[in-house]
């Protein structure tokens, strides 16, 4: 297969860029990186509101993650970027509120066992298709609406049992979008200690249009299926609603529901939605591999439709999809918290400052991977040569991992088949995406590829 090295931000030549070149983070994260960024193993900056230190040691990224993770719980400015859309649930909790969250969820998530989803998706991956049916093959395909659309169908089906009309995809998209935008701002001011009264304004604006379009359907089953009724249910929402803490007995109210659901939706379409978008990017850059895989699927599935049976069969798909999330982790850094005065790595910290895995270092650091900034699939289909561990991080690690990492998995490649089963997709002349980091890492132009009908 021919090389492809995807789009990088270029780094900076020098690791200080000072408080006012540090505004650009407000744009992107990534813009803010040096050359350094991608050797080292520890780095830091100071900043009026914190100190942070980066953490690229996967001995010390164990540590946190898996080792330790109660002497390093998530930093509270990820409380406060996500609170108004997600409000509290284990996406930011901590401690002993965490421990009953993840039990209560881990309950809800076992009804979506994946056999279980897996004609949900299916029946999304369809209806995707069908609304690929009314596109003009002559123009671009927006990817990243596409992306969103059908992800957040998949999820919307798990948690309510019902499909996401296209109208009501799109609000959520453009809103979860400008959220982004002006959740990374107000981040970046209370860094600085600036003001933040009119991004917060806006960003609670936009997170109030999910809250009150979720809110809505979860109130409706509270008020219309009582207790009995849910407990023949066999979606998340019936999950959460019959969750009962073993510890303590209690149930989740409406308010602590409506928190659940609102986290899963985003973290369960807005990441699958970014690594969707940059692995159909790759396909049209690289039409060997597309080969490759139709290839795969067509001797896996000579009928062209996918049995669940059939995914464990799959090995150049998902390797296809783990080098794209290796190149592109859709969450591009974890924030903790340091609890107590340490050394790490010969460097003084202090209780209160911040630590910062950051899985998009990792992904591409020059002592971790042989050309880092190149696309090979090949790396994960050698079982001998596997990555160092806590250097490959695409759904976190230890405790707090990624409760949907199969679930991912599963439908991406349920959707990148279903593509490839209809269609070749191609690059758009000229078009290349600019990659910017926010709550994901997205392109700030959006993914344009063409679609070209097999038969």
């Amino acid at each position: 297969m021919t090389k492809l090295t995807p789009p990088v931000p270029m780094p900076l030549k020098k690791s200080k860029i000072g408080i006012f070149g540090f505004w650009r983070v407000a744009y992107s994260w990534i813009d803010a990186l040096s050359h350094k960024s991608y050797e080292m193993l520890l780095g830091h900056f100071w900043l009026p509101a914190m100190r942070v230190f980066i953490i690229n040691d996967p001995k010390w990224v164990e540590r946190i993650l898996v080792k330790e993770p109660a002497n390093y719980p998530k930093h509270r400015l990820m409380h406060e970027s996500l609170e108004p859309l997600i409000g509290s649930s284990p996406f930011t909790t901590n401690g002993k509120l965490w421990g009953q969250q993840r039990r209560m969820l881990d309950q809800a998530f076992g009804h979506a066992r994946l056999s279980l989803v897996f004609p949900l998706m299916q029946q999304a991956c369809a209806d995707m298709l069908g609304r690929f049916e009314q596109h003009d093959l002559g123009k671009p395909l927006d990817v990243d609406a596409a992306m969103t659309h059908v992800t957040a169908d998949i999820v919307y089906r798990t948690i309510f049992s019902a499909p996401l009309g296209e109208d009501e995809a799109t609000s959520l998209f453009a809103a979860f979008t400008r959220y982004q935008e002006f959740a990374q701002k107000v981040m970046v001011c209370r860094l600085l200690r600036l003001p933040v009264f009119l991004y917060d304004y806006r960003r609670r604006q936009y997170a109030n249009v999910i809250r009150e379009f979720l809110g809505a359907k979860v109130r409706a089953r509270f008020e219309f299926l009582s207790m009995v009724d849910e407990q023949n249910g066999a979606d998340i929402l019936s999950g959460l609603r019959t969750a009962i803490d073993p510890e303590d007995g209690s149930v989740l109210t409406e308010k602590e529901v409506l928190d659940q659901v609102c986290m899963l939706f985003l973290a369960g379409h807005e990441t699958s939605a970014s690594s969707l978008s940059w692995c159909f990017y790759v396909l049209g850059e690289a039409p060997e591999l597309q080969s490759q895989l139709q290839e795969e699927l067509l001797e896996v599935a000579p009928t062209g439709e996918l049995a669940f049976a059939d995914l464990r069969r799959l090995s150049a798909l998902p390797a296809m999809f783990r080098e794209v999330l290796r190149l592109y982790p859709p969450v591009g850094y974890f924030p903790r918290e340091a609890t107590q005065d340490q050394e790490i790595r010969g460097a003084k910290v202090r209780k209160g400052d911040a630590l910062l895995v950051f899985p998009w270092l990792l992904h591409r650091h020059r002592r971790w991977w042989r050309e880092p900034d190149v696309f090979k699939p090949a790396r994960f289909l050698d079982k001998d040569r596997a990555p160092v561990r806590g250097t490959y991080l695409p759904f976190g690690l230890g405790a707090r991992a990624c409760i949907g990492a199969g679930f991912a998995m599963q439908e991406a490649e349920l959707i990148l088949s279903a593509v490839m089963k209809n269609y070749d997709v191609m690059a758009v002349p000229g078009f290349e995406p600019q990659v910017v980091g926010r709550l994901t890492v997205r392109s700030d132009k959006g993914i344009q590829v063409m679609l070209k009908r097999k038969f």
